[in-house]
């Protein structure tokens, strides 16, 4: 598409009230963190998703036309995760049919009958989107996506999963998600955000990839990317902000801020209102921090969590959790009004109802749903869109000289300089775009080749921005410091639609110190025979009889580590995975002193010298177990899951084939990882907040040894089996 079509496109978008005719139609959307637990066979959730569709004399409904439900920390306890990964869903699945036939299609009378449309996953984290099959066939340009931001930004205990759809005429997205927990977190949970709303993208493609839909960035909503690698293909992509319009729902886990007792003693009063203005979410949003754009009635419900299992009493535990509203469902339109049967102006979006189901007690949670009216692009006047699309093209040849976009930058030139930048920094600069010219510009940052460092960077708020005259889009540009290279030195184009780009240039240098390093890069490891001690220094030690170059040994930061958490009697790996843990560790200073190349470890936690091990495993240049010895094993065999010998043999194979350096190595893990491997009866009674640690343990231990190379069942089968052979030995 060319430059003049781009432009004529939008400016019949702007008049598209001209020549669409729009209808009604309602919207139902529900979330619920249900808590790690099963989905129950003999209840359904008929409050949750019944209650708000109730008419105000209460003896009709509104039927919702779309229901959209979300779940977050759907049961996954044990090795049904590893084994029957689909088992779970399709119980959920079932229970929101049953109370959906239960609730709209017990009527025969009006043929009320809905159909699922579409599903998507990741880990606990669930959402289903039905239709009512009178609509099925209006539904067009189906796609899911799911973006992780747990541990390392690749585990899915926490994050967000998308459906989009073209609902007669209209892009309609529905983002499910689960933010970071704690008190003191809002600045991960924003983090969570601004990382799922600026990575999802969907395509009508065969592939879902997010480094496809960087390196073809479309500069408008719903372009076409262009054909590089196929040319017999070209599939539309589409980011969160592209859609007419978006629901966004799940535990975001904003808290109140405000003291616990007083908190306690205004829900005793039934006298929550002023609560809403401690609350973090709303406080953050109002700050534009957080979901700008979007919109949320007032609250009239109670604080949805944290309350003890079964009851109606908040939490009575130790931790005596603040009560909170955690679920919520936000919205945003891309025209916040239009003009319906050329009338006066009316709401895109109105909410009727927005209430949480304080009968179901069987989670920590409550489930909140809302209906909404929605006005949907029905059809369009083709006659009256092409008589439109005429008139511009005669005022654009008249106005072409007058109408070219331009824009001022600040800083100016735009250029990103970030210096001696460590592993898990995350450096940011601030851009401000103002628009000095005569007419609404469009822009949008891309590189200006492939780039895989690209994805790294983080834009809040995301491309493109729609800049009108005499106004200006501010823009915070961070970078997230994991990659595996010395340096980056690229240019970024700001593009203006039918202007001049500016180019950005981006500069980084990094101080990697022990991470991102092969095994061999390592300074060489000493052993003190005198002593029977290793030297945790990287100098070279005096000259002495009694000390002894292992080159065999892995480096002495690892053995440091690896040594000193063999000494913690506190070692508990479902402790250290649990949601609360992960979300509370703050392993900088950790990582500060070990670039000062001082290995005394005492005065840090457990759970903090684990993950930066962990940290150290991931970052490796090649895994500990290689590319090659893992195709070797798994690509090149019949080994299969469902055969636990099988997989032991392989993993006696793959042992025989690491590296000296390697092998040592990976014993002293596995030694460390046996001496705190929970056992059964442990996974077992896993407290609710840790309900899904021990999966979550799995999938980082093996990302860790093998990075992200084979398919998920593969690695935790892996890691199941290295313990397993571990056992016997």
């Amino acid at each position: 598409m060319t430059n003049s079509s781009k432009r004529l496109e939008a400016h019949l978008k702007l008049r598209e009230d001209e020549y669409t005719r729009y209808e009604q139609f309602h919207v139902l959307v529900g979330t619920f963190n249900v808590n790690n637990r099963q989905a129950p066979s003999n209840i359904l959730l008929e409050q949750w998703l019944y209650q708000v569709t109730d008419k105000e004399d209460k003896k009709e409904i509104y039927l919702p036309d779309i229901i959209a439900v979300g779940f977050q920390e759907i049961d996954t306890s044990g090795g049904a995760y590893i084994y029957d990964d689909k088992k779970k869903e399709d119980e959920w699945q079932q229970l929101v049919k049953k109370t959906i036939e239960s609730c709209y299609e017990k009527n025969d009378k009006d043929n009320v009958k809905y159909e699922l449309l579409n599903q998507v996953r990741l880990m606990g984290i669930l959402l289903f989107v039905y239709v009512r099959s009178i609509h099925k066939n209006k539904c067009t340009y189906i796609s899911r996506s799911s973006v992780p931001t747990g541990f390392l930004g690749i585990a899915g205990n926490k994050g967000g999963v998308g459906i989009r759809f073209r609902f007669y005429e209209s892009d309609i997205c529905f983002i499910n998600s689960h933010f970071a927990s704690g008190d003191g977190q809002t600045t991960r949970r924003n983090n969570d955000y601004q990382t799922i709303e600026s990575t999802m993208a969907f395509t009508d493609g065969p592939t879902y990839s997010i480094k496809d839909y960087i390196w073809y960035t479309p500069t408008t909503p719903a372009s076409s990317i262009p054909s590089t690698q196929n040319s017999s293909s070209s599939h539309q992509w589409w980011k969160i902000n592209d859609h007419d319009i978006i629901f966004w729902c799940g535990d975001m886990n904003y808290r109140i801020s405000h003291p616990n007792e007083q908190v306690r003693q205004a829900i005793s009063e039934l006298s929550t209102v002023p609560l809403q203005e401690k609350d973090q979410l709303r406080c953050e949003m109002k700050l534009e921090n957080v979901f700008t754009n979007y919109y949320e009635p007032s609250i009239e419900f109670m604080p949805t969590y944290k309350f003890d299992i079964n009851t109606d009493r908040y939490d009575t535990s130790e931790k005596a959790r603040i009560p909170s509203w955690t679920d919520r469902i936000v919205y945003r339109s891309k025209r916040t009004k239009v003009t319906k049967d050329k009338e006066a102006e009316v709401d895109t979006i109105k909410t009727i109802h927005y209430l949480s189901a304080d009968k179901i007690r069987f989670s920590d949670h409550r489930p909140v749903s809302g209906l909404y009216t929605v006005l949907i692009k029905y059809e369009c006047d083709e006659k009256r869109s092409n008589q439109i699309r005429d008139e511009l093209n005669r005022e654009f040849d008249r106005l072409e000289n007058d109408s070219i976009p331009t824009i001022d930058v600040h800083p100016r030139p735009p250029e990103i300089l970030f210096t001696n930048v460590r592993y898990l920094d995350k450096p940011s600069y601030p851009l401000t775009i103002k628009n000095t010219g005569e007419c609404v510009c469009s822009c949008t940052i891309s590189p200006s080749a492939i780039s895989p460092s690209f994805q790294s960077l983080i834009f809040s708020p995301p491309p493109p921005y729609l800049i009108n005259i005499k106004e200006q889009q501010r823009v915070n540009i961070s970078f997230d410091a994991r990659l595996r290279v010395k340096s980056i030195s690229e240019i970024l184009i700001l593009h203006v639609e039918n202007g001049a780009d500016t180019f950005i240039t981006l500069d980084i240098t990094f101080n990697n110190g022990p991470f991102g390093l092969a095994l061999n890069e390592y300074s060489p490891t000493f052993y003190d025979n005198e002593s029977k001690k290793y030297i945790y220094s990287i100098k070279e030690p005096s000259n002495s009889e009694s000390i002894t170059e292992m080159i065999n040994d892995p480096p002495v930061l690892y053995i440091a580590l690896i040594d000193t958490l063999k000494e913690r009697s506190d070692l508990n790996l479902l402790y250290i995975f649990s949601n609360e843990t992960q979300d509370s560790l703050d392993i900088i200073p950790l990582r500060d002193q070990i670039y000062e190349n001082n290995y005394d470890f005492s005065k840090y936690a457990t759970a903090e010298l684990f993950m930066i091990l962990v940290h150290l495993l991931q970052s490796l240049k090649t895994p500990l177990i290689s590319f090659e010895i893992q195709d070797n094993i798994f690509s090149n065999s019949n080994i299969t899951l469902t055969q636990s010998n099988e997989m032991t043999r392989a993993v006696s194979i793959l042992v025989e084939q690491l590296k000296s350096k390697e092998r040592n190595l990976f014993f002293r893990l596995l030694a460390l990882l046996q001496k705190c491997w929970p056992t059964k009866e442990q996974i077992e009674k896993i407290d609710d907040e840790s309900g899904d640690a021990f999966n979550i343990c799995i999938d980082i231990l093996a990302l860790s040894i093998l990075h992200d190379h084979l398919d998920g069942k593969q690695r935790h089968a892996f890691i199941l089996a290295c313990l397993n052979e571990e056992k016997k030995t």
